[in-house]
């Protein structure tokens, strides 16, 4: 067998691994990335950044300025019976932008740029299984997917970091489970080209109808540079009838209901319609084992208010790699174990509250009433954009920060 050491392997290079490498490489670790796929490469998303989402990208050094990115400069809400238009608020912590840029082409910026730090990417390269010794995980065995894949290397590494994505099943056999008990939800996406254009919104629809029926699910619309949209619709498994209700017929639905003025058709479409999971509010559990971290959707970590998944991702990934980066240079592992009480102290009691939200909206007339009251009041609904999309400048902001601030306090926190 084929032998490789590092200081740290890094599994699955999306915005967590290439985050996460990213800012080890800064510091000079030794890191190794694996990914199973060859970049560019697609990838089931929105596409969508909220500010959270570019001030994480602005600590990797990327351009949001960089013609590939769509920028947007808030949220247009639809109902059936109204429209609201949401800017981003004007924030300390936060840019007021969002943008927009296909997965195929900013996930391969970002890994380029962990590489550009310093970090190693081995392409077309399955983690088949970590490696443990006495309880704790000391590195894993990988092989090609290539040519019959030829035999396995086993990794020596200091730390692993687990970045493989929604459906991850590398960290499985260290013990680490789905929690049943925390939100989950679905999501269909596809491109079109077409001459509509939102304009500089991320545009979204709480609203799902099929004919007369109500569907617990929300629908957007994002524009993506050079002239096309990325359209798609999520539900969450809070609704009870949840496994009666695919992806692809809430898609349907949603396409549907859009006037034929914004040109969503068979004809204008780019691509398959392809759907995924989102895994929210940490629903795999623990988020560390010793000698290996849990790092965005693979450790659960996406907003159960509005499914962005990306911010959190690289937030956690740079979480990740400081406290691996800390453990290394004062040689104590334990350190890096402290990470799950880390990503409590920052999450835990928003998802606190998140997962609440995501029962309440699980109910069709909740939901109902919801878009049919909430909606035209501007006042309501710009707070509920800073609760949604977690941004705020805290109890140093203004009223509705504050009020936001007091609203967590109130929660109980939770991983």
């Amino acid at each position: 067998m084929n032998r490789l050491e590092t200081d740290v392997l890094v599994v699955g290079a999306g915005p967590g691994g290439a985050a996460t490498a990213y800012h080890l490489a800064r510091h000079g670790v030794d890191v190794t990335v694996v990914e199973r796929s060859a970049f560019p490469r697609e990838k089931v998303c929105g596409d969508g950044l909220t500010p959270r989402g570019v001030a994480a990208m602005l600590k990797m050094g990327i351009d949001p300025d960089d013609p590939g990115f769509e920028r947007v400069k808030g949220l247009r809400v639809h109902s059936r019976d109204a429209m609201i238009e949401l800017p981003f608020p004007e924030l300390s912590s936060f840019p007021g932008y969002g943008v927009v840029r296909t997965r195929h082409d900013f996930d391969a910026l970002l890994i380029g740029r962990a590489e550009k730090a310093g970090a190693r990417l081995m392409q077309r390269t399955e983690a088949v299984a970590p490696t443990l010794d006495g309880g704790w995980v000391r590195g894993a065995t990988i092989r090609s997917v290539e040519d019959g894949g030829g035999e396995p290397t086993q990794v020596s590494a200091r730390f692993v970091i687990a970045c493989d994505g929604a459906a991850s099943r590398f960290a499985k056999p260290a013990g680490v489970v789905r929690d049943d008990t925390r939100p989950l939800g679905i999501a269909a996406r596809r491109y079109y080209r077409t001459d509509y254009h939102p304009g500089p919104w991320l545009a979204s629809w709480l609203a799902l109808w099929e004919g007369d029926l109500l569907l617990p699910g929300y629908g957007w619309l994002f524009p993506v540079a050079g002239g096309t949209i990325n359209l798609g619709a999520g539900l969450l498994n809070t609704f009870k009838n949840f496994k009666d209700v695919s992806a692809q017929r809430l898609f349907n639905a949603f396409a549907s209901m859009l006037p034929p003025s914004f040109g969503v058709s068979e004809e204008t479409a780019e691509g398959r319609l392809l759907s995924g999971p989102l895994p929210m509010s940490f629903n795999r559990t623990p988020q560390a084992v010793p000698g290996m971290l849990l790092v965005g959707d693979a450790a659960g970590a996406v907003n159960p208010f509005n499914g962005e998944g990306i911010a959190y991702a690289m937030e956690t990934g740079e979480i990740a790699a400081e406290l691996v980066h800390e453990s290394l240079i004062h040689h104590r592992p334990g350190l890096a174990m402290s990470y799950p009480t880390v990503l409590r102290q920052r999450y835990g009691r928003y998802f606190t509250i998140g997962r609440g939200f995501a029962r309440a909206v699980g109910k069709p007339t909740i939901m109902g009433f919801a878009t049919r009251f909430m909606l035209p009041r501007p006042l309501v609904m710009s707070f509920a954009l800073r609760v949604m999309g977690n941004l705020s400048d805290g109890r140093d902001g203004d009223a509705q920060d504050r009020l936001f601030y007091l609203l967590q306090r109130l929660a109980k926190a939770s991983s």
